[in-house]
């Protein structure tokens, strides 16, 4: 069995990644709804 109190590095660096992980997801999801709206622009510039 897992110890009751992990070590504090341990769960800082957990922590560090589980909100890497979120942001770059969430960043990742804004970038796929902005680009269609990108792309929408451009292509009214172009005409």
């Amino acid at each position: 069995m897992s110890k009751l109190t992990p070590e504090p590095e341990l769960t800082f660096s957990k922590r560090m990644t589980w909100f890497v992980m979120l942001w770059l997801l969430g960043f990742a999801g804004t970038m796929l709804l902005a680009m269609p709206f990108h792309f929408l622009v451009r292509a009214a510039m172009a005409h």
